[in-house]
C-alpha cells in the first residue's frame, strides 16, 4: 500500500518534504507498508496531519529493517544506503534517527548492483582472457652453449582468440532490436511471452517453466549424486504393488496437494485396498492454480489455494469421491510434544467445503480425521469407524490399513536409502550438496515452486537432496526448540542439524509467502544449522528470473558456482 498512498495521494516528489516537515511522526508499527492501509486510512478519518502520516511510513520501513532483516546483529559505523530506495531522503533521514549513525547515500545509488554486475563481467572477461604478462607453463629452457644458460626466457607460443565482449554501449538508439509479443502453447500454463531481437539474437521472457524457450547456460560440471527430485517422484506415484481395483469399481480422486505429496502411497494403498478405483489430479498448472483463486473465499497460503484447484479440477473429471482426509496430527515419531499440522492443513475439507464454488463438490468428499500420532492402532479404528458405514468389512478395513501402513514405510526406507547414498557420495568426491528444507508440497511440486528444484540440479550441476531423505526422524532438536509441536517444523530443524554437523551441505529453505508456522521456524533454522541459508517465498508469481537471481547469487557466495581458489603469487618474467 506504501506505493499506492504514495503515487494517488501525495506523489512520490512531495513524499521526502512532507516527512521532513512532520514534528511527530505517527508510529506506524513495523509491517511491511503493503499491509499498513486500514492503520492509515483510520488515522486520516481520525484527522492526523498528512505529514506525520507520512513520517511515520518511512520510519516503518526503517524498524521493519532493522528488527525484520538485521534481527540484534552489529551495525557498523560506516553505513552506506544504496538502491532505489535510497533515493527518498526522509527514509534515509530516517535511518539516521534510528540509528543515531551517519548514513551515507552514494553517488548512482539505485544501479549500485548493476555496477557491481559489470565489475564481475570484467572480472570474468580478465580470467578468460588469462594474464597479460608471461606464464611459467609457456616457458621452455634455452639450448646449451646460450649464453643464458641456466635461465628461462619467454619463448612464442600460438595464441588463442580472446572472447569478445557483447556489449552494445549505452546508446540504445544505435541498437537494432524488436519486440515480439505470443502466447506459448507447449503446455497448459499458455504463458504470454515476451520475445526480443537484439542483432539477430533472441531472449525470451514470461515463461513460467523456462523450459522451452530460456536455456541459461549450464554450468560444465555435472552432479555426482542421483537425482533424487525424480527418484522421489518415482517411488512416490509407484502402484505396481498395489492392488488393483475391479471394473466397473466407485472411483475417488485424490487431489496433488498439500498430504498427498507425503502420503500419497499411504491413502492410494487404503482405498485400493478397500476396491476404489483412484484417480489423481493433473500437475499443478496455470489452470489448476486459475480454479483455486476463483475457488477461495479467504486469503490463505497459496498451496490452500492450489489445493482448491485440484479439487475443482477432479469434479470435473466426473469422480464419484474426492479424498480430503481431516489430518489432525503428524506420524508418531519419539517427541515429548505431540506433533500437528498447521490449522489450514487440519481443517481442508472444512475451508474447501465453506467455498461457494465448491458447494456441490463437497459432497463428494471423503474426509475421515486422522491422528497419525497416536500410532497405528488408533488409526485403523478411526478408519473402521468411518469406513464401516460404506458397508465394508471391518476385516477388510483392518487389512487395507496394514497394507498402507506397509506402503507408506517402505516409501520412507526408499528415500533413506538414496540419500545415505547420496550423503557418501558427495563425502567421497569432496563436493557440496544443498539440502532443500521446507514442506513437502513446496519442495515437490514444480508448479508450486517453478521447478527450482530441477533448475538448480539442471542449470548448475547443484547435488540438491530434500530433507525427507535424512534421517531427521532420529535428530534431538530440544536443545535448539524443546517444545516444536509443529510436525513438519520439526523435520526442518532436525535436518538443518544434519546440515550443521556435515561441512559440505548447505541448505535452502522453500516456503510460501503466508506460511505462519514457517516464518516461526525459520528463526530456528540458523542456530541449528550454525550457517546462513537462502529462503525462497513462492506465491504464484510466473517467472522463475528473481528466484533464480537470488539462487545465482546465494550459490556463488558458497563458492558453488565459481570454486574459490588461493590467489596465485605473480610469476617474474625471467627466473634465474
Amino acid at each position: 500500500m506504501g506505493g499506492d498512498f504514495i503515487v494517488h495521494r501525495i506523489g512520490p516528489d512531495q513524499f521526502a518534504e512532507l516527512a521532513l516537515s512532520s514534528k511527530a511522526p505517527i508510529r506506524l508499527g513495523e509491517r511491511c507498508t503493503v499491509f499498513m492501509e486500514r492503520d492509515v486510512n483510520s488515522y486520516m478519518q481520525r484527522g492526523a496531519e498528512k505529514a506525520d502520516l507520512v513520517a511515520g511510513l518511512a520510519c516503518s520501513v526503517v524498524y521493519n529493517y532493522i528488527n525484520r532483516v538485521v534481527r540484534g546483529r552489529r551495525i557498523g559505523k560506516c553505513i552506506f544506503f544504496q538502491g532505489g530506495t535510497a533515493y527518498n531522503d526522509a527514509v534515509a533521514a530516517a535511518f539516521a534517527a534510528v540509528t543515531g549513525k551517519q548514513i551515507i547515500v552514494p553517488p548512482h545509488n539505485g544501479v549500485i548492483g548493476a555496477i557491481g554486475a559489470a565489475l564481475l563481467a570484467r572480472e570474468q572477461m580478465k580470467q578468460a582472457r588469462g594474464p597479460a604478462d608471461l606464464d611459467l607453463a609457456d616457458q621452455r629452457p634455452t639450448p646449451r652453449g646460450d649464453n643464458r644458460e641456466g635461465q628461462y626466457v619467454r619463448q612464442a607460443r600460438q595464441k588463442t582468440s580472446p572472447p569478445v565482449s557483447r556489449f552494445r554501449g549505452y546508446d540504445l538508439s544505435k541498437v537494432s532490436y524488436s519486440l515480439r509479443e505470443f502466447t506459448c502453447n507447449g503446455c497448459s500454463n499458455a504463458c504470454r511471452i515476451q520475445e526480443f531481437t537484439v542483432e539477430g539474437n533472441k531472449t525470451y521472457w514470461g515463461d513460467k517453466c523456462s523450459e522451452r524457450f530460456r536455456h541459461r547456460t549450464k554450468r560444465p560440471v555435472e552432479p555426482v549424486t542421483m537425482d533424487l527430485m525424480a527418484m522421489r517422484q518415482e517411488f512416490l506415484t509407484d502402484d505396481s504393488n498395489v492392488a488393483q481395483p475391479p471394473t466397473g469399481a466407485v472411483t475417488v480422486g485424490i487431489p496433488m496437494a498439500m498430504f498427498a505429496y507425503e502420503q500419497l502411497p499411504f491413502w492410494r494403498t487404503l482405498l485400493r485396498g478397500l476396491g476404489f478405483a483412484t484417480v489423481l489430479s493433473a500437475p499443478t498448472n496455470k489452470e489448476i492454480i486459475q480454479a483455486g483463486q476463483d475457488a477461495v473465499v479467504a486469503e490463505p497460503c497459496f498451496p490452500i489455494v492450489v489445493a482448491h484447484g485440484h479439487i475443482a479440477c477432479l469434479d470435473r473429471d466426473d469422480v464419484d469421491h474426492i479424498l480430503v482426509p481431516n489430518i489432525i496430527s503428524a506420524e508418531e515419531i519419539p517427541s515429548d510434544v505431540e506433533l500437528h499440522l498447521c490449522p489450514w492443513h487440519q481443517t481442508l475439507p472444512f475451508v474447501a467445503r465453506s467455498a461457494p464454488a465448491l458447494t456441490e463438490t463437497a459432497n463428494k468428499f471423503m474426509s475421515p480425521q486422522v491422528h497419525f500420532s497416536d500410532g497405528p492402532a488408533a488409526v485403523t479404528g478411526e478408519l473402521v469407524r468411518f469406513f464401516r458405514p460404506m458397508g465394508l468389512k471391518r476385516s477388510k478395513i483392518r487389512s487395507a490399513a496394514a497394507a498402507a501402513f506397509e506402503a507408506q514405510q517402505t516409501f520412507k526406507r526408499k528415500c533413506l536409502t538414496a540419500g545415505a547414498a547420496a550423503l557418501d557420495v558427495l563425502k567421497r568426491t569432496a563436493r557440496r550438496g544443498v539440502v532443500l528444507v521446507g514442506r513437502p508440497y513446496n519442495i515437490h511440486d514444480p508448479g508450486v515452486n517453478l521447478a527450482v528444484p530441477r533448475k538448480l540440479r539442471q542449470y548448475y550441476g547443484v547435488d540438491c537432496i530434500p530433507q525427507d531423505f535424512l534421517p531427521t526422524g532420529d535428530v534431538d532438536i530440544s536443545k535448539i526448540n524443546n517444545n516444536m509441536y509443529w510436525s513438519l517444523g520439526r523435520h526442518v530443524l532436525a535436518a538443518a542439524k544434519i546440515v550443521g554437523e556435515n561441512p559440505n551441505l548447505d541448505i535452502i529453505y522453500i516456503t510460501n509467502f503466508k506460511c505462519g508456522p514457517d516464518s516461526f521456524v525459520k528463526h530456528f533454522t540458523k542456530p541449528a544449522a550454525g550457517k546462513p541459508f537462502l529462503t525462497l517465498q513462492f506465491d504464484g508469481h510466473s517467472n522463475d528470473a528473481g528466484i533464480m537471481t537470488r539462487c545465482e547469487a546465494y550459490l556463488d557466495s558458497k563458492g558453488i558456482l565459481r570454486p574459490r581458489t588461493r590467489p596465485q603469487p605473480q610469476q617474474q618474467a625471467v627466473v634465474t
